[in-house]
């Protein structure tokens, strides 16, 4: 082989392989694009599911405040007849109240 014809075969030797590494950058980048884009899907249905949490405890604080509150109210309702019926029994009878223990 004379000089010419291997400086060309080196030559086209060269750019096959640089043609070859481009396609494998190429790939190599898809590849890396698309776990990236499963990683943040994975990200957000991770985050959705943590909002759905956060809003089903607040549901829930709300549910309990409002049973307390409740609990509260009947509780305050239950000690003002209880003192009513005491008076009651106060201005009725009042020697017999203090013979059974009742309005002390």
């Amino acid at each position: 082989m004379n000089g010419g014809a291997t400086v060309i075969v080196i030559f086209t030797g060269m750019i096959g392989a640089l043609g070859f590494t481009a396609i494998l950058t190429e790939h190599h980048k898809n590849i890396v694009k698309l776990r990236l884009q499963q990683g943040k899907q994975g990200d957000a249905s991770t985050e959705a599911a943590l909002q759905a949490m956060r809003e089903e405890i607040r549901a829930l604080r709300d549910t309990s405040m409002q049973y307390d509150l409740s609990f509260d109210t009947a509780l305050q309702r239950m000690e003002q007849r209880m003192s009513a019926m005491e008076r009651r029994v106060n201005l009725v009878e009042p020697g017999e109240s203090q013979k059974i223990g009742i309005g002390q």
